[in-house]
């Protein structure tokens, strides 16, 4: 695996990008694109062998603001989406079929052409920032967010019922402008049914059997929390970040305390953040100032809990050896900066087919495929 980034460029502006989650062999990614026309979304095949990207463009019909892939079926994802220069308040959301395609076709040939989506349903409401599909259900289980409201919902074939509705609006403050007084983003929490939202300065959970408060941080950061996350392997850890430039890990448990650990390495708007499913001690980071940061936060992740379990054996088995093995293992810090983008990097994800392998999509239509660094790598599997 060669530590060299690949890079595809979109000819379009673009702000979303999504793992494929249910391809666990291959690597795979989607984005869809913000220009002008002839909008696209791509999938984007990675081989891991020898960095190539196989690229496959799907029209689509408007503006494509955010994307999510089904993680259970590699042919469903939903777009939120827009006509050009539209108001965002009727931003849509569609259910999308990814059409058979013929693997006979040349691949120079399919690469210049453009295929047909298959639009399976429409959701009715309009403002729509983001769709998150239930990792635990069988494709079963939606949420989407507009600026104030969670709708949790059920899709039966081409129908999509309501479940619940959360008002979130009472959680904002007098300090909070009226345009800051919105949802930005939201996670579903791996471990139990309750989602996470961020927006305003508020870090926000909502249990999803009564729609209630379940946790609440009204001054999260000093500005705008615009990315969150839940921590995969770790309960009760989320970590958020926003346009004070900081990004911050927070046991829910104790919101009001300090954050368990902050990172002050961007220098403008951080758009995105994501735990690594496996491996959670990595965490990247990407904003404005064009950059991706790959971060082990060891101490905080479930890894430091696991090795702590493992080291109560006395002083006297203690070796030479083992002391040194010790002082290999990962630390905290900032693993690595990739600064391949020259745009704000909107959206950086991990691989679910390879636990070394993200990706990350910046205004300017860059699509930069990269891997965790092999001394690090080397560090956390502890050879």
């Amino acid at each position: 695996m060669t530590e060299s980034s690949s890079v595809f460029g979109l000819r379009h502006q673009a702000r979303c990008l999504t793992a494929v989650t249910s391809s666990d062999e291959q690597s795979k990614f989607l984005a869809g694109t913000v220009g002008a026309k002839d909008n696209v979304v791509c999938l984007l095949e990675y081989d891991d062998d020898n960095g190539a990207i196989k690229p496959t463009m799907y029209s689509h019909p408007e503006e494509v603001w955010n994307i999510t892939s089904c993680p259970r079926d590699e042919d469903l994802f939903f777009t939120c989406h827009s006509p050009v220069s539209s108001n965002p308040m009727k931003r849509k959301a569609t259910l999308w079929r990814k059409p058979v395609i013929d693997d006979s076709i040349n691949e120079a040939n399919r690469n210049d052409q453009r295929y047909a989506l298959d639009p399976i349903v429409t959701l009715d409401n309009e403002g729509i920032k983001k769709v998150l599909w239930n990792p635990l259900e069988q494709n079963k289980q939606i949420i989407f967010i507009d600026t104030n409201r969670v709708y949790l919902s059920s899709l039966h074939d081409s129908l999509c019922e309501s479940i619940l509705t959360i008002d979130v609006s009472p959680i904002w403050t007098d300090s909070n402008s009226p345009s800051l007084r919105q949802l930005q983003s939201a996670v579903w929490n791996p471990h139990q049914p309750e989602i996470a939202t961020v927006g305003g300065q508020s870090l926000s959970g909502w249990d999803l059997r009564s729609g209630k408060s379940s946790f609440h941080q009204s001054e999260a950061h000093k500005s705008t929390v615009r990315a969150v996350d839940y921590n995969p392997n770790k309960p009760y850890c989320i970590v958020t970040g926003g346009d004070d430039a900081v990004v911050s890990i927070w046991d829910i448990r104790q919101l009001k305390k300090e954050p368990t650990m902050q990172l002050e390495n961007h220098t403008h708007w951080v758009w995105s953040v994501a735990f690594n499913k496996l491996q959670d001690q990595l965490l990247l980071t990407s904003g404005s100032d064009a950059l991706v940061h790959l971060h082990n936060v060891y101490s905080v992740s479930s890894a430091s809990y696991l090795d702590d379990s493992s080291d109560n054996e006395s002083a006297d088995d203690k070796s030479d050896t083992s002391n040194s093995s010790r002082s290999s293992k990962p630390v905290d810090g900032l693993v690595r900066t990739y600064d391949q983008h020259e745009d704000s990097v909107y959206k950086v994800v991990w691989s679910p087919a390879d636990t070394w392998t993200f990706a990350s999509v910046s205004y300017a239509g860059r699509v930069v495929i990269s891997q965790v660094p092999t001394d690090e790598k080397f560090k956390i599997l502890g050879v």
